[in-house]
């Protein structure tokens, strides 16, 4: 079966950092295939895809040879499964409150007897090499990428028991609906920043892996230092819109 590269970095202790993808434009993710980041996360919970534009987008990626995520809409299993299925490498599962949610979504990404995933999909063939699907059944256990998100209070108080369920490779901060969670709760913004060194400590204290959303090199930066191995860096909606900004900017006294 292909190896998840990103993984195995991940497991050797490395630093992984991908761009957040909203356009289902195929020549976008042309473009981002041939660019050699650690993996490419599809967003399919706020992005524009469609399942039929994500399943083509998960095509050109695995092409490539690229190592693609995809953030599901939610923790239903059949949805989970359907995108592993399309040849996702990895799913990143928002809104986990708990351990208890976070068994039940590994349970959908694995096969048993680690998980209840079900047997399927045209393109496991491919993916499992000369094996074929076999190949693919007996391995994919050992190359599926679980990232679940904690982005509330509540998820937070209860990261440790998060970060300990089996299967769970990253436990990853969404700083934004965090902070919403955070002001809707009387906090504020050193709340928030105190929230995300629990994660950090947590991830430190547990061994599984703490990531995090960067919009600048030096945020990433920071985050590293502070112990966050897994970035979410940049998106192709902001790299689009800076590069429209800076073009009005450098042309604005003509």
């Amino acid at each position: 079966m292909r190896a998840n590269q990103a993984l195995a970095k991940l497991r050797a202790g490395g630093v992984l950092s991908g761009p957040l993808m909203v356009y289902d434009s195929p020549d976008m993710i042309a473009q981002v295939a041939d660019m050699g980041f650690d993996w490419v996360w599809l967003d399919w919970q706020h992005g524009q895809f469609t399942e039929t534009t994500l399943n083509a987008a998960l095509g050109q990626l695995l092409g490539a040879g690229h190592v693609p995520l995809v953030r599901v809409r939610g923790h239903e299993p059949g949805v989970i499964n359907r995108v592993l299925d399309m040849g996702a490498f990895g799913v990143v599962v928002p809104m986990v409150q708990n351990a208890e949610e976070a068994r039940a979504v590994v349970q959908a990404a694995y096969y048993p007897p680690q998980g209840q995933r079900s047997g399927g999909g045209v393109r496991l063939g491919t993916l499992g090499g000369v094996g074929g699907p076999a190949e693919y059944f007996a391995r994919a256990n050992d190359e599926i990428m679980m990232v679940v998100m904690v982005e509330t209070e509540a998820a937070i108080a209860r990261v440790s028991e998060i970060m300990q369920v089996p299967g769970v490779d990253v436990v990853f901060i969404g700083p934004g609906d965090l902070m919403l969670d955070v002001r809707a709760n009387g906090h504020d913004a050193a709340y928030h920043e105190e929230l995300v060194l629990q994660v950090a400590a947590a991830g430190k204290e547990t061994g599984t892996v703490a990531g995090y959303a960067c919009g600048s090199r030096e945020e990433a930066e920071q985050r590293i230092a502070q112990g966050f191995r897994f970035l979410s860096y940049g998106s192709d909606s902001r790299v689009v819109q800076a590069g429209f900004e800076q073009l009005r900017d450098e042309s604005k006294d003509w």
